[in-house]
């Protein structure tokens, strides 16, 4: 299960590097919708990724974190569908002007914020209780870098109650998305994930 496993998520990893270097092209043929579904694969792969560290590290505790990490996979595959088939409906709709603008937006801000940031809540905890099982393994090396990662629920707090709340908090519009800052996180954090597989394999 761990080869396999590790198959899979070097995968997901290649997909990840494709999307970096084929992005703007896929947005200038505004082949958004594809996009969406090349990260849904992406995140696919990377699925067996929690119940794998549990069963490797042997913690009880990261019983809780494969569930959180599981969670954020599994929900965010199934948005990024969602989205891909919204993306593509309004593309074909709006060449007959069939479909408001406001329709659109509408229904891109409900598949996207809060939600997403939701789920990189999700895998800050998943974070954490990895970050909690290496420091009991006394991997020192990987309990730091996981309690960085698990640092980011904050950043993703922010961003999920700015997303939410009616009445704006000062402190709170300071803290923008940024999809650098969050797809780099996301890239480095896995890539680590797979480098500590790859190596214990």
């Amino acid at each position: 299960m761990l080869f396999s496993t590790v198959v899979l998520g070097w995968i997901g990893v290649f997909l990840f590097v494709v999307i970096i270097f084929t992005f703007q092209h896929l947005l200038t043929c505004k082949e958004h919708a594809f996009l969406h579904m090349i990260m849904a694969f992406m995140y696919v792969m990377w699925l067996p990724l929690p119940f794998v560290f549990y069963q490797l590290l042997q913690s009880d505790v990261l019983f809780i974190g494969s569930v959180f990490g599981t969670a954020y996979l599994l929900l965010l595959v199934v948005t990024l569908l969602f989205q891909a088939g919204h993306i593509k409906f309004l593309q074909k709709k709006d060449r007959a002007g069939d479909v408001p603008k406001v329709f659109g937006e509408y229904m891109m801000v409900t598949l996207s914020n809060p939600f997403e940031s939701f789920l990189g809540m999700l895998k800050g905890l998943w974070a954490l209780f990895l970050a909690i099982s290496f420091w009991q393994l006394g991997d020192m090396v990987m309990f730091g870098l996981m309690a960085i990662f698990g640092l980011f629920l904050f950043y993703y707090l922010c961003l999920t109650l700015n997303a939410s709340l009616v009445k704006q908090v000062a402190f709170l519009e300071k803290v923008k998305p940024n999809r650098v800052i969050v797809n780099l996180e996301t890239l480095v954090f896995f890539l680590i994930l797979m480098i500590y597989l790859t190596v214990h394999m």
